[in-house]
């Protein structure tokens, strides 16, 4: 998809499938073997490439600068290592023995540096709002991606933090990472996004609508300043407004729950769903 000039471009620099099967080389490698999807040994959405492969790295920057200035700006996803233990390669050992530096050390070294030639390509040269994507991992995302999120709130305008999944039935642990995420981010502001349906998905098992509003309120009184809601396709999103316009006695309930400014984003889809 091309991008468009009333709509932000989403873009994942290193988990990349096609690039990772035309060039299979590139992919990263650990003791626990590369971090292909099928490798069980980690949580990995798709196949990851190495960090400090110098041609998707320089190609990446290019195409990102170009996207920011056909766009509003540019939302990234993984921008990090694919987790502990990454990568092996023999360049990313070199670099590492270069530097002089601890292995997590390094690690931190090469995500952040990344980040702020990113960061330079999208704020200062396109002139375009930049927000860095980050896995729910409040506590170890140094150790398992060399993440830290002090380096990277000087270099982004808003932080995402992705927070996925197929059921949102006990909504408090939500809620818990969301404050804990606003204080760590402290004056950057904090978006989350929330799975609404996604591609092939079977309608009985993508997470009840009700679930989805009790978590956006929880979420807003937690500190979330915006929610992003996934779906595959634009009908989609339009059935789940409709579902939570239809849900007039569970927003009456959540009145109580002290975030009126996300009710009255709900409300304000009674007007697109008419």
């Amino acid at each position: 998809l091309p991008p468009m000039s009333d709509m932000y471009s989403n873009v994942a620099i290193f988990g990349d499938n096609v690039t990772a099967r035309n060039h299979p080389d590139w992919i990263s490698q650990s003791p626990l073997g590369p971090s292909w999807r099928t490798n069980d040994n980690f949580n990995v959405r798709w196949d990851v490439l190495c960090q400090t492969q110098p041609e998707h790295r320089a190609e990446q920057l290019d195409y990102i600068e170009d996207v920011a200035r056909h766009s509003p700006g540019v939302w990234l996803n993984s921008i990090h290592f694919a987790e502990h233990g990454h990568c092996t390669c023999p360049r990313c050992k070199e670099l590492w023995k270069k530097s002089g530096l601890s292995w997590l050390e390094w690690r931190r070294k090469e995500v952040t540096d990344y980040m702020r030639e990113v960061s330079e390509r999208v704020r200062d040269r396109a002139k375009k709002k930049f927000v860095i994507g980050v896995l729910p991992d409040p506590v170890s995302s140094l150790e398992r991606f060399g993440i830290s999120f002090d380096d990277l709130a000087p270099l982004t305008d808003e932080f995402l933090v992705v927070m996925f999944s197929k059921n949102y039935a006990t909504p408090w642990y939500w809620e818990m990472l969301t404050r804990g995420f606003k204080k760590l981010f402290k004056d950057v502001k904090l978006n989350i996004a929330l799975y609404v349906f996604g591609p092939g998905d079977n309608p009985s098992e993508v997470p009840a609508p009700s679930e989805l509003v009790t978590l956006s309120v929880r979420a807003g009184r937690a500190g979330a300043d915006g929610i992003l809601y996934l779906t595959d396709k634009a009908s989609q999103i339009w059935d789940f407004q409709k579902a939570v316009v239809d849900r007039v006695e569970l927003r009456e309930k959540l009145k109580t729950y002290g975030c009126q400014e996300v009710l009255d984003f709900f409300a304000s889809w009674e007007k697109i769903v008419e």
